[in-house]
Formats: C-alpha cells, sequence, structure tokens
C-alpha cells in the first residue's frame, strides 16, 4: 500500500488505454447532473487531488522506405489513382502503429505536482520513461527501424491541479 500523500498511477492491463479514463471525462452531463455537480462541494477539512493524464507513444522515426515501392495504382483516373495510393500509404501507416499507453497519475502533494511537472518541461521525464518503453523486445519487433517517444501531460491539467492542491496547503495554513 503506497502512503496517500505520494502519487499513485492508476493502471490496469484492459484494452490498448492501460489507464482507467478519470472520472467527468469525455461524458456529457444531462442538466440536471450538471446542476448536482456545480452544487456539491468538497468538504474543507477532505484533502483534494488532483489527476494529471499522461500520455506516452512510440512511433518509427522514418515511414519513406516502408512506402517506397509499396504504393502505386493503376487507376487511368487521376482521382481514382490519387484516393487508391492514399487509402493504401494510409493502410500501411496505420500496421506500423506502434500504441500508446495513457495513465492517470492522482497527486495529493502540491510539491510532487510540481517536480513532476518540472521533470516533464526539462525532458527527464522523457529521459526515464525511454528506460520503461524502449525495450529491448520492442527493439527486436521493431528491427533495424529508428522509433522515437513522445510524451504528453496537458497543461491545463497541470494548471487546474495546481490550483486545486495550493488551496489544500491554504486551508492547511488557515487557522
Amino acid at each position: 500500500a503506497v502512503p496517500p500523500h505520494h502519487p499513485v498511477v492508476c493502471c490496469s492491463p484492459a484494452g490498448p488505454q492501460i489507464c482507467t479514463k478519470r472520472p467527468g471525462r469525455g461524458r456529457t452531463l444531462l442538466g440536471s447532473q450538471r446542476k448536482r455537480r456545480k452544487s456539491a462541494t468538497p468538504d474543507p477539512k477532505e484533502k483534494q487531488t488532483c489527476d494529471i493524464r499522461l500520455r506516452v507513444r512510440a512511433e518509427y522515426c522514418q515511414h519513406e522506405t516502408a512506402l517506397q515501392g509499396n504504393v502505386f495504382s493503376n487507376k487511368q483516373d487521376p482521382l481514382e489513382r490519387q484516393f487508391e495510393r492514399f487509402n493504401q500509404a494510409n493502410t500501411i501507416l496505420k500496421s506500423r502503429d506502434l500504441g500508446s499507453i495513457i495513465c492517470d497519475i492522482k497527486f495529493s502533494e502540491l510539491t510532487y505536482l510540481d517536480a513532476f511537472w518540472r521533470d516533464y518541461i526539462n525532458g527527464s521525464l522523457l529521459e526515464a520513461l525511454k528506460g520503461v518503453f524502449i525495450t529491448d523486445s520492442l527493439k527486436q519487433a521493431v528491427g533495424h527501424e529508428a522509433i522515437k517517444l513522445l510524451v504528453n501531460v496537458d497543461e491545463e491539467d497541470y494548471e487546474v491541479g495546481r490550483q486545486k492542491l495550493l488551496r489544500n496547503l491554504m486551508l492547511q495554513t488557515a487557522p
């Protein structure tokens, strides 16, 4: 068990998105639900947490070699020929998708959230994740082709989370 003041990565092995979605994300609320949600104020004594969504994606660096010689059309009409070549290229590129992982990280301490954000901004999070995600088995699977890792954290999530955790600090120091 991890103490509640440490960041927790919530992941499950189901489907291509390893981690569970955050509540309320990507769902439309009915009018009555919206009102309930707005009026539900958190207990000021209860410590608030924030979720930060981390997206990690592996991609091939070059696609030209896979496309060369594999995209062609015998169609006479220029528009049909272009459409067929586009579809073939699209199919090839989709088959080369290495996938992505989305994790929701729960923070209850501002210092941990800020340290995470600093590591994201300065690139050290990316470097640390390369060792986790670009494994020997992945390198074997892609053969001689170069791959890159893309890491994304939404700045708005960080700012909203930071404000929420800042309120925690203010409530703790208030008389």
